[in-house]
């Protein structure tokens, strides 16, 4: 008994542990620059459904974006689609680059979610599967025109569309 009631008080005196008032790492004046910087920048945010379960039905529901050069740009990837086979993502390319594009998405495979490593692609998401949202996060580029495209095998022909920078 007297075994027991000293492993017990030795147990509760090592459990209370040090009296020390222990500081974080973490700087409280740096949590509030990060706050303040992310509510001081520009947000432009889209949802975009990447919708229909077969090849011929499948299409993202918007056509085109348009959105000020320097904004920051929140894109909702909405896959609308329940066929375990329609993966879908968005990838925004420099005008005129997306064939070149979906080409190498195929030689990236799937390691790589089916994006290639290469300065035309300006921003891409995850891959969605089906009845998931995926979120992507960019600032946009200078003035211009660009293009996005689900770089998914065989879909960029069908899903893609206009991103407009003004």
């Amino acid at each position: 008994m007297k075994k027991t009631a000293l492993i017990l008080l030795v147990t509760i005196l090592i459990s209370c542990g040090s009296s020390e008032n222990k500081s974080s790492d973490v700087n409280t004046n740096d949590v509030n620059s990060i706050e303040t910087v992310e509510k001081e920048k520009n947000w432009e945010e889209f949802t975009v459904g990447a919708v229909g379960n077969t090849m011929s039905e499948m299409k993202f529901d918007k056509k085109n974006i348009t959105v000020q050069a320097g904004s920051w740009v929140r894109i909702n990837l909405v896959n609308e689609g329940v066929d375990p086979a329609m993966l879908h993502n968005i990838v925004f390319v420099k005008y005129g680059t997306r064939k070149e594009v979906a080409k190498q998405s195929i030689e990236a495979g799937p390691d790589l979610q089916f994006v290639p490593k290469s300065s035309d692609v300006i921003a891409y998401s995850d891959l969605a599967d089906p009845g998931e949202t995926v979120v992507l996060e960019f600032e946009a580029p200078e003035k211009g025109n660009y293009e996005f495209i689900c770089t998914y095998p065989g879909h960029s022909e069908i899903m893609r569309g206009y991103f407009f920078v003004k």
